[in-house]
């Protein structure tokens, strides 16, 4: 392919960007999908039996001040059992629900938000203690999380103020197990589990009286496949329930399993053009590249242009490439990058491991799920030999002091942040298969098929798990209708909420998206850079259940 017809291939894919404003509050804004939409249907039946109440149940009275308000709530843990495909009850979920005292003709009205995390085998408390319950953890760094004394203070941030919040935790997490003679694998797969969560939320409004409340849902991670699932199947429940609102934290929708799982395939040109914005970013956080007289918005969006003008091209040229034109791609790969020429001349003008790489030369690697912090390159594990346990004995310890405290409840299990396995965990775990929809797909298909049905995606410009560039480009694929959709950066890496500035604005836009507002366009947000932490290697303290 010559350069004149690269060139002109980039000049269209650039003005193509040009035309859609290259940002995806802009690309969101496309029209929805014409014509009748016949929403996809879960592989598992339509859930007609609500979860079982089980004795475990303890409530206390408590108030507070949140959004500026004195609030006086009740707090609610209980425990929930979930029945199989046969109607058989298989496993116990608790719930722990924070409810404002108000007028019973207020309540019917009151938005009510289920939250919960991702791994799959993740507990709820991250999001719990991390942002949005009335309490949090004090810090929210990697040593606090992984610190047994770490303290929890009054969350006056939350949006307790303008909704109920109802936090679940998964099967097998939490103080929830799975019931003598039940397969423990029953509810691992992306529809069993969304069945299970259905009978949850469904016995929930159903017990509260609120099936009329506006229901919003609130997933991190792994859970932003389960909040995009529990939608579709909560619509066609008995009884249906219509979702207000999905909110997606540090989403990961297109995640389908592990690499092992995956047929192999040559390297995906798509992959590496939507990872080049985050490179800049990380590369002008840890001084690669000049983040004196460059914003880091100029850094990111000189990195996003000449992935479309030039970058792209290059890519799906291949081995068709003229060495003059991979030489002058690469020199600029480097210039935006902080990386020399002959990595990218090496790496076929990709990177295999930007955690490994990007900072080798300084014998750093990047954490596991926020760029900003590193640890010593050399022995670094895999993820999967990592200590999870120890990564978040201190959030374990908190929620079980605050559970005892708050209630008291005894007679319960040790609380499960994370399954004691994690990705052998997953190994067990059944993925979507064809010719079934991915959780972008069902996505879509239900904003088509619910015209009132709002989304929030929040994203921290620095998680190296679920990647900002991978979702600029995959909510720019998405079709809404006008002011339906809202799509917010933060300075922040997987847990988005972990700094003090990102928190709060995290909690002021879902306060304003669950109040039925306009998410406040902030624009790309500002970072001061320098490392924020090394640790040696192999301690890692952060889980994959997050």
């Amino acid at each position: 392919m010559s350069r004149w017809s690269l060139k002109r291939l980039g000049g269209v894919l650039f003005a193509i960007a040009l035309v859609n404003g290259a940002s995806v509050p802009a690309l969101c804004q496309m029209a929805a999908p014409t014509g009748m939409v016949t929403p996809s249907a879960s592989t598992w039946p339509r859930v007609t039996q609500m979860a079982g109440v089980r004795s475990g149940y303890y409530s206390a009275l408590r108030r507070g001040v949140f959004g500026g308000r004195r609030i006086r709530y009740r707090a609610e843990l209980a425990e929930l059992l979930v029945n199989d495909r046969t109607g058989k009850p298989a496993a116990s979920m608790f719930v722990t629900s924070f409810i404002a005292k108000a007028k019973p003709s207020a309540t019917e009205h009151r938005p009510v938000v289920f939250l919960f995390n991702g791994g799959p085998g993740g507990a709820s408390n991250t999001l719990m203690f991390g942002a949005v319950g009335p309490e949090r953890l004090q810090r929210f760094d990697s040593a606090a999380l992984a610190d047994p004394e770490i303290a929890l203070v009054p969350n006056e941030e939350t949006i307790l103020d303008s909704a109920d919040l109802v936090f679940i935790d998964a099967p097998e997490t939490g103080f929830g197990r799975t019931l003598p003679g039940s397969n423990p694998e029953t509810f691992r797969s992306v529809d069993g589990d969304s069945f299970a969560f259905t009978q949850v939320v469904l016995r929930w409004l159903t017990d509260y009286g609120r099936l009329s409340s506006p229901v919003f849902l609130a997933g991190e991670s792994y859970g932003s496949i389960r909040a995009v699932m529990l939608t579709r199947d909560l619509s066609m429940a008995t009884p249906r329930v219509e979702v207000t609102g999905i909110l997606l934290v540090s989403q990961a929708l297109t995640y389908n399993g592990p690499e092992s799982f995956a047929i192999k395939h040559l390297p995906d040109p798509l992959r590496a053009i939507n990872r080049l914005s985050d490179i800049a970013a990380l590369s002008w956080y840890h001084g690669l590249i000049d983040n004196q007289s460059q914003t880091l918005e100029e850094a990111v969006w000189a990195a996003q242009t000449f992935a479309l003008s030039d970058y792209a091209p290059a890519l799906i040229a291949g081995n068709r490439l003229p060495e003059a034109d991979r030489a002058r791609v690469a020199a600029r790969l480097a210039g935006l990058t902080g990386l020399p020429i002959d990595v990218w001349i090496a790496g076929d003008l990709r990177l295999d491991n930007v955690r490994r790489q990007l900072l080798s030369s300084r014998n750093l690697a990047l954490a596991q799920f926020d760029g900003r912090d590193t640890e010593t390159l050399a022995g670094v594990p895999n993820d999967e030999d990592r200590d999870f346990q120890a990564a978040e004995r201190g959030l374990t310890a908190a929620t079980e002091r605050f559970v005892a405290e708050t209630f008291p409840a005894t007679g319960l299990p040790d609380y499960r942040t994370i399954v004691s396995d994690p990705y052998g965990f997953e190994k067990t775990w059944a993925y979507v298969k064809p010719p079934a929809p991915g959780a972008d797909a069902v996505l879509r298909e239900q904003m088509a098929a619910h015209p009132r049905l709002r989304l929030l995606v929040t994203q921290g410009i620095f998680d190296t798990t679920c990647p900002m560039g991978e979702t600029d480009y995959l909510f720019s694929q998405l079709g809404t209708g006008q002011g339906r959709t809202f799509f917010v950066r933060y300075v922040g890496g997987h847990m988005l909420y972990s700094d003090d500035t990102g928190r709060r604005t995290f909690l002021d836009d879902m306060r304003a998206f669950v109040s039925g507002q306009t998410v406040r366009a902030r624009g790309f947000p500002t970072a001061i850079p320098g490392t924020r932490s090394t640790t040696p290697a192999g301690d890692s303290r952060v889980s994959k259940g997050s």
